[in-house]
């Protein structure tokens, strides 16, 4: 079960000289899920501010293609939480063709760009990812 999902379609510019999604694009297509995510978790006393997101560790596994204009779907399948770090578990499925295009990973830290220096999960941030969902690693 997703605790949170995203859709779209793969459009040209996405699409590497085969007219296959780029690798690239998969992993912007899961960036958009973690965005979307950390949205809706406004209204649960979270709000976005000062600490941003920046990745330190990315991984995919490429199952079956995507090509133009083709259907896909990004959910979020699972979400552990460090002291400072969110490492979202990801699955990228071609909604037209009904495969699992792929098994992706990010890993962020939550960073204050003022301080210069990754500062652990703001308490309202952590209670609001726990409530949605998330674990502690």
């Amino acid at each position: 079960m997703a605790l949170y999902s995203v859709e779209g379609r793969v459009y040209w510019d996405e699409t590497d000289a085969a007219q296959l999604v780029h690798f690239a694009s998969v992993l912007l297509y899961c960036s958009r899920a973690e965005e979307e995510f950390l949205i809706s978790l406004a209204g649960r006393g979270w709000r976005p501010g000062t600490i941003v997101f920046p990745r330190v560790h990315v991984e995919c596994d490429y199952e079956a293609p995507l090509a133009p204009h083709e259907r896909w779907r990004v959910d979020i399948v699972d979400v552990r939480l460090g002291r400072k770090s969110i490492e979202y578990t990801f699955e990228v499925h071609n909604l037209d063709r009904g495969l699992l295009a792929a098994r992706c990973k990010i890993v962020t830290v939550t960073f204050d760009p003022r301080l210069g220096r990754a500062v652990e999960i703001p308490r309202e941030l952590r209670e609001a990812l726990l409530a949605a969902g998330a674990r502690e690693s």
